[in-house]
This record gives C-alpha cells, sequence and structure tokens, in this order.
C-alpha cells in the first residue's frame, strides 16, 4: 500500500513532535506515525501533517487527541522489580535514617512519565511497606504527557495484564477485587498520590522530590533533550536524593557533576551530592585488586561508587571506591578473607 504522505512531510511532521513535545520518531517508524495520525486528520477535518499541526496549536482538543494517539502506554506494576527491592533495601532506609536525624517528616517522590500510573502505585506499596504513613507526610506524584493515561492512573482500576508480576500478598493488601475481575486500589491509600499532566520538555514547578524515578521515558527523546532533562532532574533532587532510570536511558554526566552513580544489587542508580553521609574511600594497591573489590561489592550488594583519583604511581589504580561508612567494617573484613590489598584511604562528605 502506498504512502498517502511524502517522506518530508511525515519527516517534518515528525521533527516538529520532537522539539515541542520531545517524541522522537526514527524514520523507520515514520509508517506509524502516518497510521496512527489518519483517524485524526479526518476526524478534524484536515487535508496534511502541517495542517493537522497547524490547528492542534490553537485547538487543545486536538492537541491532547494527538498526544494521546502517539504515546505509547504500556507498562505495568513493579516494572524492573529490581529497582523497588533497591528502593525498600537501601534506598528508604538512607533517607528514613537522615530524615528521623534532622526532625524532616517529609517524603516526596516524582514518577515521571508515570502513563497509566503502575509506576506510581508500586512506589506507593513500596513505601507504605517500610514507612508508617502516622509518622511521614507522603506524597508521590505521577506526571505524564498523556490525559488519557492520567485518566485511568486517577481511576485506579487494573486488569490482571496490568498485575501479572504483582504477588498475592500486595493484591490483598492494597486492592479490592471487584466482581468484573478487576482490582481496584483501597480508596484510604490514594490520598498519597497526585497525578497531573506535564511535558518535560516544559516547564515545571517549582518543588524538590527525594526520589524521581523516570524509567522508559527518555527513549523518546534526542541525545540532547536527554542530556538538558538529566540536569533538570538533578535540580529537582533533594540534596542527597535518588535518580531512577532504565538500564538502557544511561545517562552521561561530567566528572564535576553534581550527581553520584551508585552499584547497588547488580543496578545502576544516581544520587545527588550532599553533606549528610560520610563516605570512607579505599584506595588499593593495584588495578587488580580494584577489579576484585568490585565484583565482591556487587555479589555481595553492597551500595558503593568510583572516583577518579590522582595515580600515586604508573602502576597504580586511577580510581577509589567510596563507600559508607556503616559498611566500612564489613567490606574490609571481606576483602582481607580474598587477599584484596588496599591502599590508602581515607573519609570524605558527600
Amino acid at each position: 500500500m502506498n504512502a498517502r504522505f511524502s517522506g518530508k512531510e511525515i519527516a517534518d511532521f515528525c521533527h516538529f513532535l520532537a522539539r515541542e513535545y520531545g517524541l522522537c520518531f526514527a524514520p523507520t517508524r515514520y509508517s506509524f506515525v502516518e497510521n496512527r495520525i489518519g483517524p485524526l486528520l479526518n476526524a478534524f477535518c484536515c487535508q496534511t501533517p502541517a495542517e493537522l499541526l497547524h490547528k492542534a496549536k490553537t485547538d487543545l482538543a486536538l492537541r491532547v487527541e494527538l498526544l494521546n494517539t502517539l504515546t505509547t502506554n504500556e507498562t505495568w506494576f513493579f516494572r524492573h522489580p529490581q529497582h523497588f527491592l533497591i528502593l525498600k533495601n537501601h534506598v528508604l532506609r538512607e533517607l528514613v535514617e537522615y530524615k528521623r536525624k534532622i526532625d524532616n517528616k517529609q517524603l516526596s517522590i516524582w514518577s515521571a512519565g508515570c502513563s497509566t500510573g503502575a509506576e506510581t502505585y508500586s512506589l506507593l506499596f513500596a513505601v507504605l511497606d517500610c514507612i508508617n504513613p502516622a509518622e511521614f507526610n507522603i506524597q508521590i506524584t505521577g506526571s505524564d504527557i498523556s490525559s488519557d493515561a492520567l485518566k485511568t492512573a486517577r481511576i485506579a482500576c487494573y486488569n490482571k495484564h496490568d498485575l501479572r508480576i504483582t504477588g498475592q500478598e500486595v493484591l490483598h493488601k492494597y486492592f479490592i477485587e471487584k466482581p468484573d475481575d478487576t482490582w481496584q486500589i483501597k480508596q484510604e491509600i490514594l490520598k498519597y498520590t497526585k497525578f497531573e499532566l506535564l511535558n518535560l520538555l516544559k516547564s515545571w514547578p517549582a518543588r524538590t522530590f527525594d526520589i524521581i524515578f523516570c524509567r522508559n521515558t527518555m527513549i523518546y527523546f534526542d541525545n540532547a533533550s536527554k542530556t538538558s532533562l538529566t540536569q533538570r532532574f538533578l535540580s529537582a533532587l533533594n540534596p542527597g536524593g535518588y535518580f531512577f532510570t532504565s538500564a538502557n536511558e544511561t545517562i552521561h554526566m561530567n566528572d564535576d557533576a553534581d550527581l553520584k552513580k551508585l552499584f547497588i544489587e547488580n543496578e545502576i542508580i544516581y544520587q545527588r551530592s550532599s553533606v549528610k553521609i560520610e563516605h570512607q574511600v579505599l584506595k588499593f594497591a593495584t588495578p587488580s585488586d580494584l577489579l576484585r573489590a568490585l565484583n565482591l561489592l556487587q555479589n555481595h550488594g553492597f551500595e558503593y561508587h568510583l572516583e577518579k583519583i590522582h595515580q600515586a604511581h604508573n602502576l597504580a589504580p586511577t580510581r577509589a571506591i567510596y563507600l559508607n561508612r556503616r559498611d566500612i567494617e564489613k567490606v574490609k573484613e571481606l576483602f582481607a578473607l580474598n587477599a584484596i590489598k588496599l591502599g590508602n584511604s581515607g573519609t570524605a562528605g558527600q
């Protein structure tokens, strides 16, 4: 079947989507775009993609329909479950300990690109499993560019496909089963969440968060937008706050960036620097010792990050490991058992 429009018409249309909304479609997906906008052209009496865009600038209903048509909202509860284990076993424990110490009872989390709400509610369940809501003021915000997706999120009712990897314990703790074989999230816990329509490439409300999840969202963006968004997410994190992104969306930072890469449970997450945690710096006698140490830390689930250091001599490692000081004795014992040789070390604030 022949294409209805020229390659240039669809290319110009896709360039506009990328520039205005951050929706990037490679040339191999131009036919997908053309097929998706076909019904809109008819519904809004437009002859060409350019005419559709022109009308969308002043017609809010068309603009909403356009974004809903072109965004993919396939998601499910506890997608990439390892992130939620890290959240419960490491991140929330660290944050709660710190907030109790400074008498801060606010816990704010952002699910950016939340789609139909599965990620936002998965975050809520993880938080409620770890934190007494009577002790902390919990606020989890889900945002998305699709109004249809947000409508589903606010209704908070899901089918078995959405819940396909959700355990029975979570289902019966946080949901009510309905006669039509769907599951409704209990009304009393919805107060900890809110949803908003937001284009990540446009302006954001002035606020900060302790944790930001932005997963399977930046795949739509070009590299320049990803770099810009990373910096904006960093600015929206409280000192010591954590940023989760997908494995295929690993971000690139300058060496002097205020964002630390952490290796936890064989996953990479990020943390904004803060003076709140004192770290022990471990240096190693040889690059081989450093490599073996990294393998041991990953295999045993310790949180750490790497830093460039001044090379003591030509054969010495150019990196050192920063560890939370609470773990230092266990790690040193582990290294000793495996005959890993350390160099001089010290402490540092993060």
